[in-house]
């Protein structure tokens, strides 16, 4: 019995090797004698776009045998050889230069005897002056000249920028150079140069992997110095021969930025009455604003000036006397729509008397004879000389005044 089982085993042997003979026969008919090797492909290829170039990297692979590769685009018109060392672990080249376009790229691979592997594909962008020509700056929105330093303030930044690049000359004639963050909203130019322009351009990426960054076109602004002077810093400053001031109304409230309460002179005053303030800084003014107390008991009447003088100085008089240490700065007159405030008898403004005055009635300082605005002041005299109602008695009741020109360091 195991006889017959042993012999049954070796048959089976027999006949199993006669049957793989049998299929090798068959599967090498098939086996083209030193056929095609194929090297082993670039991997993972990305494309870093440019300027008017572009970089294209993939890992080197496993593959000891690739010792370079070539890179074609234009359907296989263009192309540019490497090599590809044995001891690195990523490949990468910069075509350079490449025409701005979107392109599809193919990689092959080749090992020393020219065998080429499989074409691995990969797009990418090529940018250039048509895109440049396309970016915009971010929003200068205002400038503000403290009287040495430059203030910029930006608008929000655009979403590809990542800077802004400011040119600018200080006052000794040095041209600077200030790179801007994208998140910095104000800049300060240090002895910025009046007389010369401030030049910027916003910085661009237009692509996370991008190896190169794009200007867009510069723009250029002369810087108008004339600004609102800040009011954070003036306090009164009472002279001798000064109106008094009604204690629940006091002069600041003239520059409390609340043009819906005001200040209140004593009643009557005797004309020509004056009050004095400190601004705290040097400036030299250009217009002015005023605001009349919002209420028909005083605005185009008796509590409203009609003609007023505007001093300044750097260093009054302690005295009070209005000698030469203050400087007209300008006499204005207020002007009525209507002419009701100085009419006989007096009457009501009207809706046109009331819009102006609510939206504040403004005054240029301008050089004459007489008044010299082009000074530099520290020191604010008012000097009422005539009021609407002539007829009745005087007193000051004003909202708020603002002032504008070039501050002064």
């Amino acid at each position: 019995m195991k006889n017959s089982i042993l012999f049954i085993f070796l048959l089976g042997i027999v006949l199993g090797l006669a049957s793989c003979d049998s299929q090798t026969d068959i599967y090498e008919e098939y086996v083209v004698p030193n056929g095609l090797i194929y090297p082993g492909p670039a991997q993972e290829p990305i494309t870093y776009p440019g300027d008017k170039r572009v970089k294209i990297a993939w890992l080197r692979g496993t593959d000891p045998r690739v010792e370079k590769a070539r890179i074609f685009w234009n359907n296989y018109t263009d192309s540019v050889e490497l090599p590809v060392p044995a001891n690195q672990d990523t490949v990468s080249y910069i075509i350079s230069p490449i025409a701005e376009n979107t392109y599809s790229f193919m990689i092959h691979t080749y090992d020393e005897d020219g065998n080429k592997s499989i074409p691995i594909e990969v797009s990418g962008t090529v940018y250039g002056d048509k895109y440049r020509n396309l970016l915009t700056n971010r929003l200068l929105k205002s400038t503000y000249y403290d009287g040495r330093d430059l203030k910029l303030n930006w608008g929000d930044p655009i979403k590809t920028e990542v800077g802004i690049l400011v040119s600018w000359k200080d006052v000794n004639g040095n041209l600077k150079t200030t790179e801007v963050d994208p998140e910095e909203t104000e800049t300060w130019l240090p002895y910025f140069d009046l007389k010369t322009p401030v030049t910027y351009s916003s910085t661009h990426l237009p692509d996370s992997l991008a190896i190169d960054v794009f200007q867009a076109n510069a723009n250029q602004r002369m810087v108008d110095p004339v600004t609102f002077i800040p009011k954070t810093t003036w306090v009164a400053k009472p002279l001798p021969g000064d109106m008094g001031m009604n204690g629940s109304f006091p002069l600041p409230l003239l520059w409390d930025g609340n043009t819906n309460n005001f200040m209140h002179s004593v009643d009557p005053i005797s004309l020509p009455g004056t009050f004095t303030w400190d601004m705290g800084i040097k400036a030299k003014l250009s217009r002015m604003t005023i605001w009349p107390r919002k209420n028909n008991d005083d605005r185009w009447t008796r509590g409203q000036p009609r003609v007023f003088e505007i001093y300044g100085s750097l260093d009054p008089n302690p005295n009070g006397s209005l000698d030469d240490s203050w400087t007209l700065l300008g006499k204005f007159v207020c002007v009525q729509p209507s002419g009701n405030g100085i009419a006989t008898p007096w009457q009501p403004p009207t809706g046109e008397d009331i819009a102006l005055s609510d939206r504040g009635i403004e005054f240029e300082f301008v050089a004459n004879g007489l008044a010299k605005p082009e000074t530099t002041v520290r020191y604010i005299r008012f000097r009422s000389l005539e009021h609407f109602n002539p007829t009745a008695n005087p007193r000051i009741l004003l909202a708020e005044i603002s002032f504008w020109g070039t501050l002064v360091r």
